[in-house]
């Protein structure tokens, strides 16, 4: 019997290339694409305070232990008292680009809530949302964001400027390069899920279980195809461990410790 593999497969991307939406935008991404791509912040320790004296934040743990190992860090500053609808469409708004994500992956993420502490309030409330980026040096750029006016390329132009020399040829050109992979992957993902569907529905038709097998396999070793070339891309790069305690913001939490390594792409479901 001929095998119809190829041309099962064929309609299966043809399925994805006009149902999948940009960056998967109005359907649930796989554990394995968000991973990847989303936004994790970690609460961390502000700088000391005394009366209303506040040190400077590049004295924070975070940023010395990150400058020491020649890494990037971003802090988060933000307050917990504000309206929380708000600051959610904010965070959704601002981490709803893959390229940003993917670009905070090369830095350790603080989030420092000012309602916390009074002396960080008053010194910090009238420009938080804040986002405050230090290159591998300690060195730092703000990028104010009041009014919960979010700006990606705003954030992105700051990580850009404190990976130089860090991240070569440059952070901007490796996120691109990660970013192509992450959408080489998402559809490889979707085909195996439709191929393991269609594989659960052949049922005791002999004919369709072989050729819904065949459809698996093909599926399964593009999966691993596409993931053999997300190695080369990280030995690129050192990116920083994510935290247990990580969040992600703009989409919920993700997977929890280890995560950092971007490892996990494979198959989760049987056939």
């Amino acid at each position: 019997m001929p095998s119809h593999a190829p041309v099962a497969l064929a309609a299966i991307t043809l399925l994805l290339t006009s149902a999948t939406p940009a960056q998967g935008r109005g359907r649930q991404r796989p554990d394995e694409i968000t991973n990847r791509t989303g936004a994790f912040f970690a609460d961390t320790q502000g700088p000391a305070t005394e009366g209303d004296k506040v040190a400077d934040l590049a004295t924070c743990e975070l940023v010395r232990a990150a400058a020491s190992a020649g890494q990037l860090t971003v802090l988060y500053l933000y307050d917990s008292g504000d309206d929380a609808d708000v600051r959610s469409q904010f965070e959704r708004t601002l981490f709803a680009n893959d390229e940003l994500g993917i670009e905070l992956r090369c830095c350790h993420c603080g989030r420092i809530d000012l309602r916390k502490d009074k002396a960080l309030a008053a010194k910090f409330g009238k420009q938080a949302p804040l986002f405050v980026v230090f290159d591998q040096h300690g060195k730092d750029t703000d990028v104010v964001m009041n009014g919960y006016k979010a700006s990606a390329s705003s954030l992105q132009k700051a990580l850009e400027k404190a990976a130089q020399g860090a991240i070569k040829p440059s952070l901007a050109a490796w996120a691109k390069d990660y970013g192509g992979f992450v959408r080489d992957l998402e559809q490889a993902l979707a085909k195996q899920k439709l191929a393991t569907e269609r594989q659960a529905k052949a049922g005791a038709d002999k004919a369709k279980r072989i050729e819904a097998d065949k459809d698996v396999k093909a599926a399964d070793e593009d999966v691993q195809r596409v993931l053999g070339k997300e190695a080369a891309l990280l030995a690129k790069v050192r990116l920083p461990e994510r935290p247990a305690n990580a969040e992600r913001l703009g989409g919920g939490r993700g997977p929890g410790p280890g995560s950092g390594s971007g490892t996990g792409g494979g198959r989760r479901s049987g056939g």
